[in-house]
Order: C-alpha cells, then structure tokens, then sequence
C-alpha cells in the first residue's frame, strides 16, 4: 500500500510540475505584445505590438488588419452582415527586445467637405489607400505571436484591437489642436486563449 501511495505521489509530482511551470509562465507573460497606438506627426498614427521596452523575444507573428462596416439586419436576412475591407495581412518570424511590430500605419485627415477620412499609408506616410468614415464602423487588427521563454512551452499571445470610428473621431480632434507625438488608448482589446 506504501508503494501505491508513493507511485501516485510520484505520477501527481511528474505532471503536476510542468502544469505549475506552465501557469506561472503564462501569468508572468500576461502583458507581453500588448498593442498600443501612437501618434507621430511626421509619419500618423501607427498600432503596434508594443516589445520596446521588452526583454521577451516573440516569434511566429501572424496580424491582419482591415475596416469593417455592419450592414444591419433587414427583411431579408434576420442577422446583420459584416463587411471588411482588407488593409494589411502578414507574417513575420521574429520581434527582437527593443522593437515594436507596426500592424497597420493610417493618417485622419478631413476632406473638402469637413467629413473625417481614414488613409491607410505605410510607415512612412505615404498613402496607400483612403476610406471616408462613413464606409465603416471600426479599425480591427488581430494578431497571434509566441513568446520564447527559458522552458520551451508555446505560450501563445492571441488578440483583437478594435478602435471604433467614434474613437477615431475624437482622435482627429486632438491631432488637430495638439499636433504632437502622444499615446492614444484603443477602444477595445479582446484576448483570445
């Protein structure tokens, strides 16, 4: 009976080791490739994964980017429908300590008219594509990235950031009375595992 106790103990001790590892690791990298927006005068805004200040390395990075517009139910179709416009879809292998990952690069300017314009531009500020508000709803990227860690577990980091027009909006407002670099908050993140 002695020896029973001494084989579960043992069983329990084999498996319950690697489990508490695992825990521990995903806790302490809870905050590791958060997402932050940014405002640079010369280039716009640009939302990254933010690992400047990060010693962690992350690889396997996968991030799609696009606007999407909500056609809400009607006769027809008792659901609403989601429309996206695809800006960016990528993948990239490493993010070192001391870099961020640019997920998509956008300016906010107004038209002829006053009306708020979204132009997707590369990192730069070259414009690659314009959008008015009135196209879409909100600004979504998703990206998914493993974190390297002394104990080889695949501890993925998977995320949506949703910034609604609205936000946006409110955006534009303060690039035009204050034309300076500053951090702006993201109207949602949404993790994932």
């Amino acid at each position: 009976m002695k020896t029973f106790f001494s084989q579960i103990i043992a069983l329990l001790t084999f498996f319950a080791f690697p489990l508490i590892q695992y825990c521990i690791l995903k806790f302490s990298t809870r905050h590791e490739g958060s997402p932050e927006l940014w405002y640079l005068p010369a280039y716009g805004f640009r939302l990254v994964i933010r690992n400047l200040p990060s010693k962690k390395k992350l690889f396997d990075i996968k991030y799609h980017s696009f606007l999407r517009n909500v056609v809400p139910s009607n006769k027809g179709s008792s659901v609403s429908t989601y429309m996206d416009f695809e800006l960016v879809k990528c993948d990239n292998f490493f993010l070192f300590p001391g870099t961020d990952q640019v997920l998509i690069s956008f300016r906010l300017e107004r038209d002829s008219q006053k009306n708020p314009i979204f132009i997707h531009t590369d990192k730069l500020g070259k414009e690659l594509s314009r959008r008015p508000f009135q196209d879409f709803k909100e600004l979504i990227s998703d990206y998914m990235a493993t974190i390297d860690n002394l104990f080889h577990f695949d501890v993925k980091i998977s995320k949506r950031v949703q910034i609604n027009t609205e936000d946006l909006e409110q955006m534009l407002f303060s690039i035009e009375r204050y034309n300076e670099e500053q951090l702006f908050d993201v109207s949602e993140t949404l993790y994932v595992g």
